[in-house]
C-alpha cells in the first residue's frame, strides 16, 4: 500500500533528522513489517492470523488483512491508546483487551503460551514484530538503515526507541553491515529497562521486569528480542540510553511545537534519547544523528491533550463580533 521510502526531515534545531515512519500507509513502521509478513502468510494459504500488539502491529496487520481477505484477531492490553484500537476495529479485527498484558511478565507470558499453542494446533499465523516470531516479516524493516544511509551518507548517530527490541536490531544489524562508520543507539524508557539493566550491569542475557512506562509501545517486560538487541548494541559500538517518562513526553512536545512533526510518544522517544546524550556530553552535537520516528500522532490523542491545553479553540461572543475578535486577535499576537 506504498509502504516504505519514507521521508528523512531535517530538524529546526542542531545537526539532527527525523526518519518519519509515521508516513506509512497505517502511520507507523509497523507497515513495512506486516506487508511482508503477511505475504508470507498468503503464500503457505493461511486465511487466519492471531496477533499481539501494543496498537501498531495490530493497526497495521488489521488494515493489510482487510485488504487480502485475511480474518484476523489482535491481543492487546486493555488500556491500549483508543487511536489504535479505533483503527484495529475500524478495519473489522477482533480485537481482545486482556488487563496487564505486556505490563506483567507473567501475563504477558501466559497469552503468549496459549497463543502458540492455539496457532499451531489450527494452522493459523501468529503474527508478533519480533525476529524471535516473524523473521521475514522484520527482515523488511532493515530497509529503514538502508534508507537512511541513501538520504543522509554522512550520518554519525542513529537514535532508536526499544521495546521489544526487534526495530533496534534490524536498524544496527544493517547498518553495521552497510555502514559501520555510524552508531545506532538503543533509547529505552526507565519504567521498563529490560535492555538498559542488562547493558548497564555487563549481562548477556535480559531479565524480566514489571512495566511502569506510560510509553505505549514500548512496554514490553520481558525477552523477544532484547536480548538480541543488547548483542547488536555492543558490536555496533552503541549505547543504550534510558529516559523518564516525563522525557519523551517533553521530546514530543517538543516535535509538536518547534517541529511540526505529530507523532505518539514512542515516535518522540528517540528525541529524548539524543537530547539525553548530546547534555551529557556522549556525543558532539556537531556530528550528523537521525531519530527514527516510528508513530503518528492521531495514535494515541490522549497524549496529544496536555500540549494543546492552552491552545485549544478560543469561542467568540457573536454579540459586539468585530470588537471582541479584534482584541482577542491582538492579544494573542501580542
Amino acid at each position: 500500500m506504498g509502504e516504505g521510502n519514507t521521508p528523512l526531515v531535517p530538524g529546526m534545531d542542531g545537526n539532527v533528522s527525523f526518519k518519519l515512519e509515521s508516513t506509512n500507509p497505517t502511520g507507523s513502521y509497523k507497515d513495512r513489517f506486516i506487508a511482508a509478513e503477511l505475504t508470507n502468510v498468503l503464500l503457505q494459504n493461511r486465511s487466519v492470523c492471531v496477533a499481539t500488539s501494543s496498537g501498531n502491529t495490530g493497526s497495521s496487520l488489521a488494515a493489510y488483512c482487510a485488504r487480502y481477505g485475511v480474518r484476523c484477531v489482535i491481543v492487546v492490553n486493555a488500556d491500549a491508546p483508543s487511536g489504535k484500537l479505533l483503527q484495529m476495529g475500524a478495519h473489522g479485527a477482533t480485537v481482545l483487551g486482556i488487563p496487564e498484558f505486556v505490563t506483567s511478565p507473567e501475563v504477558t507470558q501466559a497469552v503468549f503460551a496459549t497463543l502458540e499453542a492455539f496457532t499451531a494446533s489450527e494452522a493459523a499465523s501468529l503474527i508478533v514484530s519480533a525476529f524471535k516470531y516473524c523473521p521475514v516479516g522484520m527482515s523488511a524493516v532493515k530497509r529503514i538503515a538502508t534508507e537512511i544511509v541513501a538520504q543522509s551518507p554522512d550520518v554519525r548517530h542513529v537514535f532508536v526507541p526499544v521495546g521489544g527490541g526487534g526495530l533496534f536490531a534490524a536498524i544496527s544489524a544493517e547498518m553495521q553491515a552497510i555502514h559501520p562508520q555510524a552508531r545506532v543507539h538503543a533509547v529505552q524508557p526507565e519504567g521498563c529497562p529490560t535492555v538498559w539493566n542488562a547493558y548497564r550491569l555487563g549481562l548477556d542475557t535480559v531479565e524480566s521486569v514489571t512495566s511502569t512506562t506510560r510509553i505505549s509501545g514500548l512496554s514490553v517486560p520481558f525477552d523477544i528480542d532484547a536480548s538480541l538487541a543488547l548483542r547488536l548494541v555492543r558490536s555496533g559500538g552503541g549505547q543504550v540510553i534510558p529516559v523518564s517518562d516525563a522525557e519523551v513526553f517533553a521530546a514530543q512536545t517538543h516535535m509538536l511545537r518547534r517541529e511540526g512533526i505529530y507523532c505518539e510518544p514512542a515516535g518522540a522517544t528517540a528525541l529524548a534519547g539524543y537530547r539525553r546524550a548530546v547534555a551529557a556530553g556522549s556525543i558532539a552535537a556537531d556530528e550528523h544523528s537521525v531519530c527514527v520516528v516510528t508513530g503518528h500522532g492521531f495514535k494515541d490523542p490522549q497524549s496529544i491533550e496536555a500540549s494543546a491545553s492552552d491552545s485549544g479553540v478560543r469561542r467568540c461572543d457573536a454579540a459586539n463580533l468585530t470588537g471582541i475578535l479584534e482584541g482577542m486577535l491582538r492579544g494573542v499576537l501580542r
